[in-house]
């Protein structure tokens, strides 16, 4: 890993995993869920190949769990966002609208980013609360 990439993971551990573990997410980095009495919630953190670039994708599956386009049934504690699809719709969501989705980061900003990546927390909640839930 690059010391940028590390930068960035130890700010998201301090800024933004502990906001995810109080309002109920399980998981371990990168891949972190909420079961819910409707739905159960999906958020990933995907680090860009090329560098620099960290992407906020979340998702939502039924609370029970979810049969991927493979026909693999996979319960919330196993499931991750670039399961949730039936591949003709891929049902995901980048947060970070001031930012097109994409968080730009490099070893002088992770804390900027880290706080950015919080504060764009909302974003997810009202897109949980508004999408559709696709499984109905």
């Amino acid at each position: 890993m690059s010391v940028e990439r590390d930068a960035m993971i130890r700010s998201l551990k301090e800024l933004v995993i502990p906001i995810l573990r109080e309002s109920g997410f399980k998981g371990s980095f990168p891949h972190f869920y909420r079961k819910l009495e409707e739905q159960t919630d999906l958020l990933m953190f995907q680090f860009s190949m090329w560098g620099g670039v960290l992407y906020v994708e979340i998702s939502k599956c039924p609370p029970e769990g979810h049969t991927d386009v493979s026909g693999k049934f996979r319960t919330p504690n196993k499931m991750k966002v670039y399961y949730i699809g039936d591949g003709s719709a891929w049902h995901r969501h980048r947060i970070g609208k001031d930012v097109k989705g994409m968080f730009k980061f490099h070893k002088d900003n992770t804390d900027e980013i880290g706080k950015l990546i919080k504060n764009s927390l909302s974003e997810a909640g009202e897109w949980w609360t508004s999408y559709p839930n696709w499984w109905t």
